[in-house]
């Protein structure tokens, strides 16, 4: 039985050992499967929280109407009441198409299959949580409609079941990544396997939350809205260089030690030596979070380790390199990229207490906003 199978049984009673299915299709790698450790759950809510809000605020409820999905979960709650505009509703909102005049006709297809055989599948939506995936799987799946079995299966057991899509299983493997080197990441969710994973790492983020902050624990469902925007912002960024290992990692070079005439974009973009091809930022972004921590510093923390090991989880070294480079192991606050940033006018070079160590260290001070 696998340890989210346990976890289901002790929380929901559910019946998980006679779900011999629940490890079938993608495999996880040996070792990769196993949930957070509460000091990785931990280093990973240290990443998040700086920008939580910045991300979580680009969630389009115009697109995705929370008020909507309310009503779907009311809906499906009581499955042999569900009609077949709930059905279509269900997936314009998933879809994203509520609202517009000209639907895809492979959606408008896959609509009308589910509405035609969701009154003979009722029988089939009781039992362990993974012989309803596989039933409905079998009903309604094929090579491109796991996403939808997938949201089916959160909309009749929401409280077991996190919603799932290629944007916030990115996200998540992006931050085991970061706290676990070595780790690979399959790019696309495709097995029950995949949303065990998915439910594992919220849980333990939302545990490593309450350890940190216990009175700022986000929602689920704002966790969701973090990771789908995160993923996003990961999938925009140009394909990734390999990663680099930290005996490759590049020295401070005389450059960035002395002024230069190094473009930084004159137009408040600010380019990362480091960070990989086209990796860069807007100055409007630092502001924004610089503003949000409370304080009018922050402290530089350019420190040559891997992510997981940075002791200064507050500075902009790791915030850089949590949100805009390809290498969360590579240091990416250098002293070229504070020059830009001091050459913006926004900002100036000084020394100010660290949130982290509690000593006086390297910084930038915000000193206008433009």
């Amino acid at each position: 039985m696998t340890p989210f199978a346990r976890w289901l049984r002790s929380r929901r009673g559910l019946k998980a050992a006679n779900a011999p299915e629940a490890t079938a299709g993608t495999m996880l790698p040996p070792g990769e499967g196993t949930p957070l450790t509460d000091g990785e759950a931990c280093r990973v809510v240290d990443l998040i929280r700086p920008c939580f809000d910045e991300y979580a605020i680009r969630y389009d409820e115009r697109k995705y109407p929370p008020e909507v999905y309310e009503r779907l979960l009311r809906a499906f709650g009581a499955p042999d009441k569900v009609t077949d505009e709930d059905i279509r509703t269900a997936f314009l909102w998933k879809f994203g198409h509520l609202g517009k005049q000209r639907i895809p006709s492979h959606h408008e297809r896959l609509i009308s299959c589910i509405q035609a055989r969701w009154p003979g599948l009722l029988p089939a939506i009781h039992g362990s949580t993974v012989e309803v995936f596989h039933r409905l799987d079998g009903a309604f799946g094929g090579p491109y409609r796991y996403i939808t079995v997938s949201f089916l299966l959160h909309l009749l057991r929401p409280s077991e079941v996190p919603i799932i899509d290629q944007f916030n299983f990115r996200a998540m493997h992006y931050y085991f990544g970061v706290v676990r080197p070595g780790w690979r990441p399959n790019h696309r969710p495709a097995a029950f396997s995949d949303l065990e994973m998915l439910s594992r790492f919220l849980s333990a983020i939302t545990h490593g939350w309450r350890i940190i902050d216990p009175s700022s624990v986000p929602s689920q469902r704002d966790l969701d809205r973090f990771l789908m925007m995160k993923g996003k912002a990961l999938n925009s960024q140009k394909a990734p260089s390999p990663r680099i290992n930290l005996s490759e990692a590049p020295a401070a070079s005389a450059a960035e030690e002395s002024p230069g005439p190094r473009d930084s974009g004159g137009d408040g973009w600010i380019s990362l030596p480091y960070g990989g091809p086209g990796a860069t930022f807007h100055v409007s972004a630092l502001i924004q979070h610089v503003k949000k921590s409370g304080r009018a510093y922050i402290i530089q923390g350019q420190t040559q380790c891997r992510l997981s090991a940075h002791r200064k989880p507050r500075s902009l070294d790791v915030w850089l390199r949590g949100n805009f480079a390809n290498s969360p192991d590579v240091k990416q606050a250098v002293n070229e990229v504070t020059r830009q940033l001091v050459s913006t006018g926004l900002f100036e070079e000084g020394e100010f207490l660290c949130p982290d160590s509690g000593r006086v260290c390297k910084g930038i001070l915000l000193v206008r906003a433009g």
